[in-house]
């Protein structure tokens, strides 16, 4: 009875920490990707800007016909 005791509370104790792992994993996961997200919008912003203030590409100053 003892011995069933011990493995029971094992069990429960890892089953307590895994579930405290699982969830420390999945908020550190929501915060990440809430994180790329919002790099990701700067990033859009950042690339409309520098497309619409980039000036057309130069004519070639040489033709080597």
């Amino acid at each position: 009875m003892l011995w069933f005791l011990l493995w029971l509370v094992l069990v429960l104790a890892a089953a307590a920490f895994f579930a405290y792992l699982g969830r420390h994993l999945w908020r550190k996961a929501k915060a990440l990707t809430a994180e790329l997200g919002a790099a990701s919008d700067r990033l859009g912003e950042i690339a409309a800007v520098i497309s619409e203030s980039s000036s057309p590409p130069h004519p070639r100053s040489t033709d080597l016909r």
